[in-house]
C-alpha cells in the first residue's frame, strides 16, 4: 500500500542533511516535487533511457559484427536501425502484458514497492510502453523498407524484389499483419472512440493474440544471414543469425497473463446473483449482488458481466457497498448502450420511448463479477487526513470509504487507524443526484465524532426561479438544507478549490492529506495542480498526495 511516511523517510535520505540543518528552497522545491510528480517522472525516464541505451546498444553490435559484413555491405545502416528497433519492441513486449495483470497488481501494491513503482498508474503506463511501441514500430517498418530497396537494387529482379520482400515473404508478410493489427488496437482504444463505442474497443483489443502470434513467427524465417565461411560459395548453406527472439521475452508476461485470465474465469464463474435492484433519480441504478466468494476493501472496483445482454464485455465499476456488508453493490451511470439494455432487463423505467410497452421483468438475469482490484482510494486509511473529491457519479468509491468510516466507529475492532479527519466534497450538476447517497450522509453526519468528518456539497447548475424560491423558504441554516436534507449547506456554483486547500492545510499543519478523487479529467487536472501548489514537503510541512481512480 502508498505509505505516505515512508515516503517522506525515503524523501530525507535523498536530501542530504535535511533533519540537520534548516532547509533551503531547492531542498523544499525537491521534497515537494517528489511527493506527486517525482516518482512517476523517474520511473518514466529511467524506462525511456533503457530503451534508447538498449536501441544504440544494439545498433553498435549489429553495426560491428564481423560476420554481417556481406548484408552490411548490401543494405547498409537500415540493418542495424530495423534490428535495434526490433529488439527496443521486444523489451516493451516483456512487460506489456504484466501492466494489465489485475490480480498481480492487486498483491504488488499492497507492498513495499508501491513506495517504488507506481502500481495504480498501470494502465497509464499500458498506454506509454503502447506509444513506445508506436514509435519503434515506426522505425522498424521504416528501416526495413530502405533494406527491401537497398536489396532489390542489389540484386537481380527474377531473384527478388521489394514488393515480394514486402508482400510475399515470410518477414513482410507478418510483419504486415502484426502492424495492421496493432494499427486497429491503438486506434479503437483512443477516448474518443472507447467512450462511444465500447464494444469495439474491448473486441479490437482482442487482436492482441493476432498481434503477439505474429511477432512470435515474424523472426524464425532466417531473412538474416551470417557471412559464409571461407571456401563456401552456395549462399543457401549461410546460417542464420539469431532467429526467433521474441519468444524468450514474452513468455514470462504471456504465462502469467494466461494464468490470470484462467483465474479470473474461474473466479467470475462462482456462484453469484443479483439480490436488489434500486432506481435512483439521474438515471442511476443500483444494483446489490450476492456473492459469498468475494471478499473486498473499501475504495476497490470490480468488473461486471451480463451474458444475456453481451456475453464476453466485462465492464469496470468502483464499489459503492462496505467490506462489512453482506453484499456488493454498484451505482451504475445508465448512459451506454450496455447499461441502458441492462437497466430495462432488470426492470428500471426511465419514461423513454424505448420503454412503452415493456412489461415489467419476471425473473433478474445470470449475473458476474470478477474482482475485487486494488485501486488508489483503498490507501485512503494510510493517510493522517483525506480528501475526498467525487463529481457526479464519480462518488461511488467514496461511498463505501464513508461506510466502512461509520462501520468503525460503531464497531471498533480494536485496530489502529491512521486516518483522523475526512474532508467530503461533492460536486453535482443535477440536484437529485443529492438523493443517492443521502441517507448514509445523514446517518455519518449524525453520528459524526469529534468533527471526523466535514461534508461539502456543491451544486453547479442553475436553478429555477420557483425552486429557489423554495429553498428560500425550507432552508434551515444549521439544522436541514432545503436541497439536501443534511445540516451541511449546499454550496452553488464550483469551489474554490484555493480556498477548499488552503483551509486543510491551515487546520492540519504538517499533516500527510491524501487526495482522492473520481470523475472528469478536467478536474483531475485541477486537483492535480492544487495538491502540487499546495504541497510544502518542508519537515513541519503539510503534504497533499494526488491519488486518481485509474481502471
Amino acid at each position: 500500500m502508498s505509505d505516505p511516511k515512508g515516503r517522506r523517510q525515503v524523501l530525507s535520505m535523498m536530501v542530504p542533511g535535511r533533519d540537520k540543518r534548516r532547509p533551503t528552497k531547492f531542498d523544499v522545491k525537491l521534497s515537494n516535487y517528489m511527493v506527486n510528480e517525482g516518482p512517476k517522472h523517474i520511473f518514466v525516464v529511467l524506462w525511456v533511457l533503457a530503451q534508447v541505451g538498449y536501441f544504440a546498444w544494439s545498433y553498435w553490435q549489429l553495426w560491428t559484427t564481423a560476420n554481417l559484413s556481406f548484408f552490411r555491405g548490401v543494405i547498409g545502416h537500415g540493418l542495424p536501425v530495423a534490428r535495434a528497433a526490433a529488439n527496443v519492441i521486444q523489451l516493451n513486449c516483456a512487460v506489456l502484458l504484466f501492466t494489465v495483470c489485475r490480480s498481480i497488481i492487486s498483491v504488488l501494491r499492497t507492498t513495499f514497492l508501491n513506495n517504488i513503482v507506481p502500481f495504480d498508474k498501470n494502465i497509464t503506463f499500458h498506454i506509454f510502453i503502447a506509444w513506445c511501441l508506436v514509435f519503434w514500430t515506426y522505425v522498424h517498418c521504416i528501416g526495413h523498407y530502405f533494406n527491401y530497396l537497398n536489396v532489390q537494387l542489389a540484386v537481380p529482379p527474377s531473384i527478388t524484389d521489394s514488393r515480394r520482400l514486402a508482400w510475399m515473404s515470410g518477414p513482410g508478410l507478418t510483419g504486415q499483419i502484426i502492424t495492421v493489427s496493432f494499427f486497429l488496437m491503438v486506434t479503437s482504444a483512443q477516448n474518443s472512440v472507447r467512450r462511444k463505442n465500447f464494444e469495439l474497443f474491448w473486441f479490437t483489443h482482442h487482436l492482441f493474440i493476432v498481434f503477439f502470434g505474429g511477432l512470435l513467427m515474424h523472426g524464425a524465417f532466417c531473412f538474416i544471414k551470417r557471412d559464409l565461411p571461407d571456401g563456401v560459395t552456395d549462399f543457401n548453406k549461410a546460417q542464420c543469425n539469431g532467429g526467433a527472439q521474441f519468444w524468450r521475452w514474452w513468455v514470462g508476461s504471456g504465462v502469467a497473463y494466461l494464468l490470470e485470465r484462467i483465474y479470473r474465469e474461474i473466479r467470475g464463474n462462482r456462484k453469484t446473483y443479483i439480490s436488489k435492484v434500486v432506481q435512483h433519480p439521474s438515471k442511476v441504478v443500483e444494483v446489490q449482488i450476492k456473492k459469498p466468494s468475494c471478499k473486498t476493501k473499501a475504495g476497490q472496483y470490480i468488473f461486471v458481466c451480463c451474458p444475456e445482454i453481451a456475453l464476453h464485455e466485462w465492464h469496470p465499476f468502483t464499489l459503492t457497498s462496505s467490506p462489512y456488508e453482506d453484499f456488493v453493490s454498484v451505482h451504475m451511470r445508465v448512459v451506454g448502450d450496455w447499461t441502458t439494455k441492462f437497466a430495462l432487463r432488470v426492470g428500471c423505467r426511465f419514461g423513454g420511448a424505448a420503454e412503452k410497452g415493456l412489461e415489467p421483468p419476471k425473473s433478474l438475469p445470470f449475473f458476474m463479477i470478477d474482482g475485487p482490484y486494488g485501486a488508489a482510494s483503498e490507501d485512503v486509511f494510510d493517510h493522517e487526513v483525506g480528501l475526498l473529491v467525487g463529481a457526479g457519479i464519480g462518488v461511488t468509491p467514496f461511498a463505501s470509504i464513508l461506510k466502512t468510516i461509520w462501520y468503525r466507529i460503531n464497531n471498533p475492532d480494536g485496530k489502529k487507524v491512521r486516518l483522523r479527519k475526512v474532508y467530503f466534497v461533492w460536486v453535482c450538476r443535477d440536484k437529485d443526484a443529492f438523493e443517492w447517497f443521502q441517507d448514509l450522509l445523514a446517518t455519518l453526519e449524525e453520528e459524526n465524532i469529534d468533527g471526523f468528518l466535514e461534508i461539502h456539497t456543491y451544486l453547479t447548475a442553475g436553478l429555477k426561479a420557483d425552486e429557489v424560491k423554495n429553498i428560500i423558504i425550507n432552508d434551515r441554516e444549521g439544522v436541514e438544507d432545503a436541497l439536501t436534507g443534511l445540516k451541511s449547506p449546499t454550496h452553488y456554483g464550483r469551489p474554490n478549490w484555493d480556498n477548499v486547500f488552503r483551509t486543510i492545510r491551515n487546520a492540519n499543519p504538517g499533516a500527510d492529506v491524501g487526495v482522492f478523487f473520481c470523475g472528469p479529467k478536467v478536474l483531475s487536472n485541477t486537483l492535480h495542480k492544487q495538491s502540487n501548489k499546495w504541497t510544502d514537503a518542508s519537515p513541519d510541512g503539510t503534504r497533499f498526495f494526488y491519488n486518481k481512480e485509474n481502471f
